[in-house]
């Protein structure tokens, strides 16, 4: 099993001007197109299987702005079907995880909390194991 990409992209000038992130976070994985849908959304649906290892990356759309995961949280974690961790170096950080259901289907909702310029802000995509 090859692991799976996700990429956050923050227009993140917007969601500070508007105080909102939901309409301004693009999400998009490695599936490719038939893998995941919602891609270019903040509600991504990454389809993943157990036992395979996801990783999650962040970046602002201008350089002027620094974005960074800073923590998972929602059903996803609290019921240990996956728990990302924070890998690399400060200038090239990842989270990551492995997925782990037990042999279990299902579609797991998580949050991402994201700093913008050191203000938080939160939004929830999916795993839907197969």
């Amino acid at each position: 099993m090859q692991r799976i990409q996700v990429l956050i992209v923050v227009d993140a000038s917007a969601s500070l001007a508007s105080n909102k992130i939901i309409d301004n976070v693009y999400m998009v994985d490695s599936n490719k197109f038939l893998g995941s849908w919602n891609e270019g959304q903040c509600n991504l649906y990454t389809v993943c299987q157990d036992q395979q290892n996801i990783s999650w990356r962040s970046t602002g759309i201008s350089e002027d702005n620094e974005v960074n995961i800073t923590q998972f949280a929602g059903p996803m974690v609290d019921k240990r079907i996956c728990l990302p961790e924070k890998m690399g170096r400060s200038a090239d950080t990842a989270w990551e995880g492995r997925v782990e259901t037990q042999q279990q289907r299902g579609r797991y909702r998580y949050a991402i909390t994201l700093s913008i310029d050191g203000r938080s802000f939160v939004f929830s995509p999916f795993l839907d194991v197969q």
